[in-house]
């Protein structure tokens, strides 16, 4: 009875721990909640002045979509979800895999292996941080959102929280994987961002999959952002609950679970 409890609270430690180190750091602090205010702030400006509409009828005219879809969700509703796709890649796999390579490089994952903690401990703290973060950053993007007057928040509140917990964990599991392979702290920079580029512009957040070629919508629909983005757009904008998006739930939950099993089997603390 006392081990849980234990754990739960050593958990709760390190995820303190985490955020002390995070707000030390005024610059991270400052661009991590700064970069998404400023996007959104740039999208909210260019919908009310009418350009932003237009880009994106041009987009989908271009690209032979169907321009309905664009009747179902406004321009701003992409820029929003793009923002929160890149809240989560930023803090949950930009964010944690180099700092984890780090940490293996620099020792003090072997020290911590030395201590009572465990591996899972160590990792799902710094994801839950993680988390923290990407919430804090998804109120102040819809605050600035609802600004506009084409944009509404329909679903509800518990739903998009629990989307977002496993979006965020589903990226960090993948990140520790990406971590586990790299050496160096320049290579997983360098990797995290071969990687989360393409996964940012592919998995329907800025571009509706809709209108990509029908190779890469084949290669998008593989992709685990994708089974985020999709029930994440309709529980926010359609009031749709997460029974109605359970196919791509539980993809993404396979996704989560997968990933988190590789990592916790590759992971070494030195």
């Amino acid at each position: 009875m006392n081990k849980p409890i234990h754990t739960v609270r050593c958990i709760q430690q390190q995820v303190i721990t985490e955020a002390r180190l995070f707000l030390r750091s005024g610059e991270a602090v400052l661009l991590t909640f700064f970069v998404p205010m400023l996007g959104m702030a740039l999208f909210v400006y260019l919908s009310r002045e009418g350009m932003l509409g237009n880009i994106y009828g041009l987009l989908f005219r271009g690209l032979g979509g169907d321009t309905d879809f664009l009747v179902r969700y406004s321009p701003i509703t992409f820029m929003m979800l793009g923002m929160i796709v890149y809240c989560i890649i930023a803090a949950g796999f930009e964010g944690l895999v180099p700092k984890v390579v780090r940490e293996r490089s620099s020792g003090l994952t072997k020290q911590l292996g030395g201590t009572p903690m465990r591996a899972w401990v160590y990792l799902l703290a710094k994801a839950l941080n993680a988390f923290v973060l990407v919430v804090i950053e998804v109120a102040l993007i819809f605050a600035v959102g609802l600004i506009s007057s084409e944009f509404s928040l329909k679903g509800n509140w518990l739903d998009l929280g629990f989307l977002l917990l496993v979006g965020t964990l589903t990226v960090a599991g993948l990140g520790y994987c990406l971590g586990n392979l790299t050496k160096s702290h320049d290579a997983a920079i360098v990797a995290v961002h071969a990687i989360y580029i393409p996964m940012l512009l592919l998995s329907g957040a800025f571009v509706p999959i809709e209108v990509l070629p029908n190779a890469l919508r084949v290669i998008a629909r593989c992709l685990p952002l994708t089974h985020f983005v999709s029930p994440f757009r309709s529980v926010m904008v359609e009031g749709l609950s997460l029974v109605a998006n359970a196919t791509n739930l539980s993809l993404l939950l396979l996704w989560m679970v997968g990933s988190w099993v590789v990592a916790l089997r590759t992971f070494r603390w030195t």
